[in-house]
């Protein structure tokens, strides 16, 4: 990679951090395209929400079971029996008596006298939990006799109960199978069997259902963000070349790898723990309003005090998230920089200069990562201390209704334990909003990409180009680079005609090669403009005008793949014949056929098993492959050995024919054939002719000669 190639960041930085709702959107529009694959796999943990919630309802029948005598089916006929009444019924202290703790005033049996601290017994001694189930069981026309306060006043009541619900009967049902009718301590171990039998198998199915949720929402998230990757390689592909201007390739690569995995981490949390630990926190808030509607005052004041950590913490760890992104874009340079250049690293021992470079990189990265790493440590402490505060004030309070007798050992262990499970989804939750402020970081440095105009979007037209028939017109071309304070060209006027050879010299940084960049238009003037045959080029389709170019850049760029890939680079299936033919005439073909492979070789990235001159030679045969009527050479022999020079100077010349070519060149063998030269300097044009007319005039020109081209002016 070649580190002022590409960019991220351009010119102008992305917008304060701060949370965007539309920005959140975006990212969540990312998933649309796998929006069934994402609804049944939130539907699988929808699922094991519930049956999570189950498992943990099914805690308390086993307390029931080991802390208390009365057992699970005494419990279930109590609590039929006193719905049916109106009755609220504390649990039995021994066999025969029932203690009245509420009744409704609505009731009957309020009518018939019957009053919280009343004594009930069965007018025939029978137990209590007879009675019970009598009282549960019982018809709508049955009436059960009963005498209240038998140590007292003793009275003949008359109960009947009221219609037995559905709920009812399928409780009594459920807990005849799994407990018979015995309150026996082999009944209850009965009991407890079956109980944690079916909570094994409810634990297992959820884990079922929870394991394909994940699966599935990894399945939607990750195809998301290949689409976002292609969707960001498009885009960056058809930028313009003066957004990529200074800067490092480092920056974008991040784009594609750090930041992307940011958004698939805040994704995959969001649609993981967002969906499933607050559904979870409902059914089981739900469920403890059951045992205890009291339970929500923990609620009632963690919640608030959450939030604002939430929103405090998350604002931070976005901001620092972004700078840590930019670390990294940093550290990939920093590291392509020293093994692009290993030779020159080696060559100047500096290799203690690169790690302290390295190092300077990586303590930024440092601050930052420990930045982030305070704020998420602080977050779950601090949720986790005020779960146990308020779950120590509920316990406490619970506590003292257990000693007044007002709430069970078994209930009061039960509403401890669903406390604290309670607490553990709101804790994971923590995670959930700095993951996503964390996503929406990497997503705005992305979007920022994606919202650039493209080049085509900077056309004025939609005309397609027809091959050069007259000339290329470069009329009053000025450009400066984006951040630059000196123009790179200066009102540049020029006629290119025909089938005409053009050499272009100078000193380097006059401005040669953003000239010819006018031509395919990878830079668009500040002022002026170009013309084929009196059209402006920015009236054109960019397609339309590029296939009219081969180009063959100073830096001889040999991609990943084999020769013929590279030849017939762009094309979707490559015409090897065409490919070795070109390769023939860029004097190409003889140390293909050499290498392992020939033509079917891997040449590795950046073509590195290849010398520099066979590098370029390939580059060349690639534009002899592309059969453009205009040609650009941008020091294209400048990294080839004499005899190879002389080769391809032969072939230059053959294959330039009939064609408009253009060449950039330090050796004087190279433009001497030229039918007319151009001399720049600081981004003008100080003369054009002849080599013998320069030679003889221009002091520029010949000072080139003398210094750059050849040492004797008898060469001329």
């Amino acid at each position: 990679m070649n580190p002022q190639l590409l960019s991220v960041d351009a010119q102008q930085p992305p917008p304060k951090s701060r949370f965007s709702l539309q920005e959140f959107k975006r990212v969540l529009l990312l998933t649309w395209p796998y929006r069934k694959t994402l609804a049944v796999g939130l539907l699988s943990t929808i699922v094991f929400a519930a049956l999570h919630t189950a498992s943990i309802a099914g805690v308390f029948p086993v307390f029931k079971i080991l802390l208390e005598q009365e057992g699970l089916r005494g419990w279930v006929d109590r609590t039929i029996a006193g719905q049916r009444l109106a009755v609220e019924f504390a649990q039995p202290t021994d066999s025969t008596n029932l203690v009245v703790v509420k009744v409704d005033k609505d009731a009957p049996a309020y009518v018939q006298g019957i009053r919280p601290g009343d004594v009930i017994t069965d007018t025939r001694g029978r137990s209590v939990s007879e009675l019970l189930d009598e009282l549960a069981s019982a018809g709508p026309d049955t009436v059960v006799p009963v005498l209240v306060d038998p140590q007292g006043e003793q009275r003949r009541v008359e109960l009947k109960p009221a219609e037995s619900k559905l709920t009812h009967r399928t409780a009594r049902r459920i807990t005849s199978f799994i407990s018979g009718k015995a309150d026996t301590d082999q009944g209850k171990l009965r009991t407890l069997i079956h109980i944690l039998t079916a909570l094994i198998v409810v634990v297992l199915v959820a884990n079922v259902f929870r394991y394909f949720g994940e699966v599935l929402v990894a399945k939607g998230v990750l195809g998301s963000m290949i689409d976002l990757r292609a969707q960001l390689y498009e885009r960056t592909l058809h930028l313009p070349m003066s957004f990529f201007s200074g800067q490092p390739t480092s920056d974008l690569v991040t784009h594609f790898v750090q930041d992307v995995q940011e958004i698939q981490r805040g994704l995959m949390t969001f649609f993981g723990k967002f969906i499933r630990e607050p559904l979870r926190a409902v059914l089981i808030l739900a469920w403890a309003f059951t045992l205890d509607w009291r339970i929500t005052l923990a609620m009632v004041i963690v919640a608030p005090i959450t939030v604002a950590v939430f929103w405090a913490v998350g604002r931070s760890v976005k901001k620092a998230n972004r700078k840590l992104l930019q670390g990294y874009g940093n550290m990939i340079g920093a590291l392509t920089a020293s093994f692009q250049n290993l030779r020159i690293v080696k060559a100047y021992t500096a290799e203690e200069h690169e790690r302290r470079r390295l190092r300077k990189v990586d303590l930024k990265m440092f601050k930052q990562q420990l930045k982030l790493a305070k704020l998420q440590a602080f977050v779950s402490p601090m949720i986790e201390t005020l779960a146990v505060t308020a779950g120590s004030i509920v316990t406490v309070w619970l506590a003292g209704r257990v000693l007044q007798q007002e709430l069970s050992i078994s209930m009061f262990v039960t509403l401890g334990v669903t406390l604290s499970i309670l607490f553990d989804p709101l804790r994971k939750l923590t995670d959930v909003y700095v993951r996503v402020q964390r996503s929406t970081a990497g997503a705005e440095r992305i979007f920022h990409v994606i919202d650039q105009p493209i080049e085509t979007d900077l056309t004025t037209s939609k005309v397609e180009l027809k091959p050069l028939e007259k000339s290329i017109e470069l009329v009053g071309v000025s450009f400066t680079y984006p951040g630059a304070e000196t123009p790179a060209l200066r009102d540049v006027s020029l006629s290119i005609h025909k089938g005409e050879t053009l050499a272009i010299v100078g000193p380097n940084g006059c401005g040669k090669t953003t000239l010819v960049s006018m031509l395919p238009c990878l830079f668009t003037p500040d002022s002026g403009e170009v013309r084929y045959d009196g059209i402006d080029i920015r009236e054109v389709t960019l397609k339309s005008l590029r296939r009219q170019i081969g180009l063959v850049s100073q830096e001889a760029i040999v991609f990943a793949g084999t020769p013929v890939e590279n030849i017939a680079y762009g094309e979707a299936q490559p015409d090897r014949r065409l490919a070795e033919d070109a390769a023939r005439r860029a004097h190409a073909d003889g140390f293909i056929r050499s290498i392992p492979g020939g033509y079917e070789a891997d040449l590795g990235e950046r073509g590195t098993t290849l010398s520099g001159g066979q590098r370029q030679r390939l580059a060349i045969a690639r534009a002899v492959f592309r059969n453009a009527p205009i040609l650009i050479f941008d020091e294209a022999t400048s990294q080839i050995d004499t005899e190879s020079e002389l080769k391809i100077q032969n072939a230059v010349r053959e294959f330039s024919k009939d064609r408009t070519t253009l060449i950039i060149a330090h050796r004087l063998s190279t433009i001497q054939f030229a039918s007319r030269i151009i001399v720049m300097d600081a981004g003008r044009i100080i003369d054009t002719g002849t080599h013998k007319d320069l030679f003889a005039r221009c002091p520029l020109y010949r000072s080139l000669c003398e210094t750059q081209f050849v040492t004797e002016p008898a060469t001329k």
